[in-house]
């Protein structure tokens, strides 16, 4: 074969590795695998048996290792560069060749470390004016120096990894600034789900009976409306919107809630103003979910109409608002209250069942019993109701007790 026949040979070898390469670094493999095939390709095209490739280390001067061939453990190794080294290595942007000769002596202690690992050529990857990593590899398996031309295309091939390290480098960034904002995302939500149980717990400190009641609402009204087949954001806005639903009643003076006896036509004016009170605190805040001033304005709207404050009837009511209607009266129902010892489990149904498409909307109390059956027939991934009724109901005690009523 002819001097020019290999050459043309060599010629399109090395396209051909160049092409190969590109293909490799912008393949969706994992970055090391990348890296690693990376090098492999170098050293095959230069018929090296040792190298390296490091990457700099973020807020340092060093460079560790990332990929390796014929080295061994280099794990520890680090390559510390001075700021006046990378300066020159930028202003050259052309392989430095190791050999001894004078011209590697401005890499410093840097260049100790590479001669430790046999370096015999090194090749930076940077892109624009920063120096992302170096490519470190040792002499030719036929002993033939490094020409010109092997300068030039370890210079190309340099380029191509460089872009590989600097889409990873972005990428980490990038990753980075996601998990900095998720937390702040996170610790944003926590505060804001404190405030609101902090709200909650100022509400039902007023009525030394209704501890917890505003939680109990809470947690029945996410049942109830996951039951109903609610997504995920609405019942965790309904969820909300019953830990506030009370909101109002920290205007209302606290011997008029606590009052044992009948209340007087102004303490009854006084009482039944929280749901609007409530409802033009909530309407002033940006909730992320729909609905809660509303919820909270017509809890005690009635389906017939006799209900308060706009005397809405039936389908005029929010769905969130009918739900909470009647777990909140539930709940008052089956808690002591400063004028009645609370009412059992059956004489609560019973309630219900005489409310039936009056004050309660029938749509709302199926799925409410539904909810109730399925608890007592342990059916249900998390009880809710049934375990905060501090009493034992078995399936056969409920079906006595819902004997006759509507639908169940």
């Amino acid at each position: 074969m002819s001097e020019t026949e290999l050459s043309l040979e060599r010629l399109l070898f090395n396209l051909n590795t160049l092409a190969e390469l590109g293909e490799e670094i912008t393949s969706p493999k994992d970055f090391t695998r990348v890296v690693k095939s990376s090098l492999y390709m170098v050293m095959g095209t230069f018929s090296s048996s040792r190298g390296a490739i490091f990457q700099h280390e973020n807020g340092s001067g060093s460079y560790m290792p990332i990929a390796s061939k014929g080295l061994g453990d280099i794990g520890g190794l680090r390559l510390k560069l001075a700021p006046e080294t990378i300066a020159e290595l930028l202003k050259r942007r052309e392989p430095v060749e190791l050999g001894g000769g004078k011209d590697a002596g401005f890499l410093g202690a840097a260049r100790e470390a590479l001669e430790r690992i046999d370096a015999k050529v090194l090749a930076c990857l940077t892109v624009k004016d920063e120096l992302l990593g170096l490519i470190a590899i040792n002499g030719k398996f036929s002993g033939e120096p490094f020409t010109l031309y092997d300068h030039q295309l370890l210079s190309v091939m340099s380029q191509h990894i460089s872009f590989s390290l600097h889409s990873h480098s972005l990428l980490m960034k990038l990753m980075h600034k996601y998990t900095e904002n998720k937390g702040l995302y996170e610790n944003l939500r926590r505060i804001y789900y404190d405030t609101i149980h902090a709200f909650a717990a100022a509400i039902d400190a007023k009525d030394s009976y209704t501890r917890g009641h505003s939680h109990r609402v809470s947690a029945y009204s996410a049942a109830l409306a996951r039951e109903m087949g609610w997504s995920n954001e609405e019942v965790e806005g309904i969820r909300i919107a019953g830990l506030l639903h009370d909101i109002g009643k920290i205007t209302v003076d606290k011997t008029i809630i606590n009052k044992a006896s009948p209340l007087t036509s102004y303490e009854c004016r006084e009482l039944n103003s929280h749901p609007v009170i409530g409802y033009e605190i909530l309407s002033k805040i940006k909730f992320p979910w729909k609905g809660i001033p509303m919820m909270t304005r017509n809890h005690h709207e009635k389906v017939d109409g006799t209900g308060y404050p706009d005397r809405l009837r039936k389908s005029e009511i929010p769905i969130g608002a009918r739900i909470m209607a009647l777990v909140d009266a539930f709940d008052a129902m089956t808690t002591d209250r400063p004028y009645r010892p609370k009412l059992s489990f059956r004489e609560a149904i019973c309630e219900v069942r005489e409310n039936w498409n009056r004050q309660f909307d029938p749509d709302v109390i199926q799925p409410f019993i539904s909810v109730i059956r399925k608890e007592v027939k342990r059916e249900a991934d998390n009880p809710t109701i049934v375990p905060l009724l501090q009493e034992e109901l078995d399936a056969v005690s409920l079906n006595r007790i819902l004997e006759g009523f509507p639908g169940a």
